[in-house]
């Protein structure tokens, strides 16, 4: 990548659904020149654009870290059945105990209850999962939306704004007027729907970069067991490092995981070594290193600088 193409994943990043016209005169290159860049860059996969769902604004309240130990002969197909579920907001395969690491979000405990029980252990190839609810996200969901109280409870989607989230989780900057027909609406009330989400902070259409195309090509997940008076204070210790994607803590005993981004193996090495292992109150610490990232929401190239559902429509339509 050059620094056009850096600039331009930039203003992506601010604005995932900015046309070609408006991309062109802020770099001062042709619209032409615009989108044949975008195009190589999501063709290569170094970014995807597309829709960040607000947990907050959704009422997606019940988060679980899920750990999943499967037949590796069968990790693609299980990691492309996960990724195709809208609930389901990362997915990577690691290194260690287990081979696939997810993080889900949902509306009810009864439905991610229901999801580990119903769907996850009826996935072929699944040998063992373990799961730790999330009590709290310190770190990750505030580099696109602030936490906010919800207006009665939530907010009021129709199915077609559900069946629209999914589809711009999938393609943020897809056809609009395609778009329209598969939907059965008109373009002029897509283009409505569309802003009117992204004006509320429902959605945020942003390009998310690859990691492992972004000059990181090695990240990890510390599992932290800490003494339960102290863990306030690592989180606390950990929250300002830029190598710090996401903190999150766990109803787990006295418990966080926390996701590390580095450039190579040696500064994730020294990175534990000398940031981890020294902190006060921590008992134990676990590693698991990051392979492959098949999916993810949340993933920003400002290096960890930071910035529930009510619907008729079924998840299970989802």
């Amino acid at each position: 990548m050059n620094k056009t193409d850096l600039r331009l994943i930039a203003e992506l990043q601010a604005d995932g659904s900015a046309s070609y016209a408006d991309l062109a005169a802020r770099l001062n290159i042709t619209p032409k020149t615009v989108a044949v860049r975008i195009g190589r860059l999501m063709k290569s996969k170094i970014i995807t654009v597309r829709a960040q769902p607000n947990p907050y604004k959704l009422g997606l309240f019940a988060n679980a870290v899920i750990a999943i130990k499967v037949d590796r002969s069968k990790i693609k197909d299980i990691c492309e059945q996960l990724s195709g579920h809208f609930f389901v907001n990362l997915v990577q395969t690691v290194f260690g105990r287990f081979d696939i690491m997810i993080s889900v979000y949902f509306p009810s405990w009864e439905l991610l209850h229901q999801f580990i029980h119903e769907e996850l252990y009826a996935i072929a190839g699944i040998k063992k999962v373990e799961f730790y609810i999330v009590r709290d996200v310190l770190k990750r969901y505030d580099q696109f939306f602030q936490k906010e109280p919800f207006s009665n409870g939530h907010s009021k989607l129709t199915d077609t704004d559900w069946i629209l989230i999914w589809e711009l989780a999938k393609n943020g900057r897809a056809n609009t007027v395609k778009l329209a027909e598969k939907m059965g609406v008109h373009v002029t009330t897509l283009y409505k729907r569309i802003n009117a989400l992204c004006k509320s902070e429902i959605i945020k259409i942003i390009a998310v970069p690859t990691p492992s195309r972004s000059d990181v090509s090695s990240s990890a997940y510390i599992m932290l067991d800490a003494e339960p008076l102290e863990l306030n204070n690592i989180c606390n210790s950990l929250y300002p490092l830029p190598e710090v994607h996401f903190i999150m803590t766990l109803n787990y005993r006295s418990g966080a995981v926390v996701c590390i981004h580095s450039k190579n193996t040696e500064t994730l090495y020294e990175f534990i070594t000398e940031q981890i292992s020294p902190l006060k109150g921590l008992i134990d610490s676990e590693t698991i290193i990051r392979a492959m990232v098949q999916k993810t929401y949340y993933w920003s190239m400002k290096g960890g600088e930071p910035e529930k559902t009510g619907t008729s429509l079924s998840p299970a339509k989802i």
